[in-house]
């Protein structure tokens, strides 16, 4: 049988003042045509759906109309939801979605459920894995990272409140998997989560799963499945054999240079797998270019459809540095003013008594200290002038 693995699609996200819904939708026309030219039986989405848990209307008619299309085509869709989602929301009618093969779980509701589907190759245990937020988790959910989970299973006067203060993103996720094992039964096993498993390299659009406390998970929770689809982590990369995240679709950020695709795994009758990226051709790249604003504007770069940072190194004060940018690179979104600082700068560690020393004496040494240099005679005036004017309306 044939898989498609893709996560973090974050529908209804826009990068800085650029709205992304255009290349998404992009995208999921790319994707079903996609699944329909490789033959794909199940189409795999593991989380973060949409960019929020209450997301705007235009992106749940998005998804909505990608499931009803990708359903008509013939395949089984398994959905699980993401830390941006709403659980309650997205997963409301699994059970009525069930009868048309497009699986949808979220939150604690069937934590160790196993969903046995029959392909013409043979049968498949599909385990989804949601993400699972430990301060949410029911009371009654069993520790087993505990010596004697035993103990706990048992002891109705065991301490609910100390269960709940030790929860962690590994241990609801071990419970839930945990809880899964005795009921798998077939040949092959996919496992579907949203987590942040130890040993990914995140970027800089991942929003973290919680403050404070643990919130990576092992490895080693996975062993055993024939193939585990991760989602969280914007990087496509592989863990292990059969462990691997999709990455999302289009860049969030601009730590996301590398190329965006989605995977397709070639999975046999008793699990065997082999995995294959498929780049994805839609949405714009993103890209930070650094120089003075005369190079910057002089650059022979065809950016003209890329979102762009811009990091100016100009020693002066650049004004309308956006607006004029904009001409040679139309999708510029952020500028981040670095002027260039001499070496030693700021290091000198003295200390002015400004008893002693005078408003302009200490603007002069304010000066050296930030440019590494002392300011030309008309900076200087300047400086001054100003200063004796401020000193003046306050006197």
């Amino acid at each position: 049988m044939r898989i498609l693995h893709t996560s973090d699609w974050h529908l209804g996200r826009s990068f800085g003042p650029i709205s992304l819904a255009d290349d998404q939708q992009a995208f999921i026309e790319w994707l079903i045509q996609l699944c329909a030219a490789e033959r794909i039986d199940l189409v795999v989405i593991a989380g973060d759906l949409y960019d929020r848990a209450i997301a705007p209307t235009e992106a749940v008619v998005m998804f909505r109309q990608a499931l009803v299309r990708l359903q008509a085509a013939g395949h089984t869709v398994a959905v699980i939801t993401g830390n941006h989602d709403g659980a309650d929301r997205v997963a409301a009618y699994d059970e009525l979605m069930d009868v048309s093969r497009v699986y949808v779980r979220g939150g604690y509701a069937k934590v160790g459920e196993v969903i046995s589907l029959q392909f013409a190759d043979g049968p498949l245990d599909l385990v989804l894995l949601p993400f699972l937020d430990p301060q949410a988790a029911p009371d009654d959910l069993v520790d087993i990272t505990l010596v004697d989970t035993s103990v706990i299973a048992d002891d109705d006067d065991a301490d609910a409140f100390e269960r709940r203060i030790r929860r962690t993103h590994h241990s609801v996720l071990a419970a839930a998997i945990h809880a899964a094992q005795p009921h798998l039964s077939a040949p092959r096993s996919l496992a579907v989560s949203h987590a942040f498993v130890a040993g990914g390299a995140a970027s800089d659009s991942e929003r973290q799963l919680a403050v404070g406390g643990t919130t990576t998970v092992d490895l080693a929770l996975f062993d055993g499945f024939s193939y585990t689809a991760l989602g969280h982590l914007h990087r496509p990369q592989s863990l292990a054999p059969g462990v691997r995240y999709s990455g999302t679709p289009l860049a969030y950020s601009f730590s996301e240079e590398h190329p965006k695709s989605v995977t397709i795994i070639e999975m046999g009758s008793t699990g065997e797998c082999s995995i294959a990226e498929v780049a994805i051709p839609v949405g714009r790249a993103v890209c930070t270019v650094q120089g003075t604003m005369d190079e910057l504007l002089a650059a022979p770069l065809a950016l003209s459809n890329t979102l762009v940072r811009a990091i100016i190194t100009d020693p002066g004060v650049v004004l309308d540095a956006k607006q004029r940018l904009a001409a040679v690179y139309p999708f510029v979104v952020e500028i981040v003013l670095a002027p260039p600082v001499a070496e030693g700068v700021g290091a000198s560690g003295t200390v002015l008594d400004r008893r002693v020393v005078s408003a302009t004496e200490a603007a002069d040494a304010f000066w050296r200290e930030s440019i590494g240099e002392q300011p030309t005679p008309s900076q200087q005036a300047l400086l001054h002038a100003a200063i004796t004017d401020a000193e003046a309306k306050v006197a």
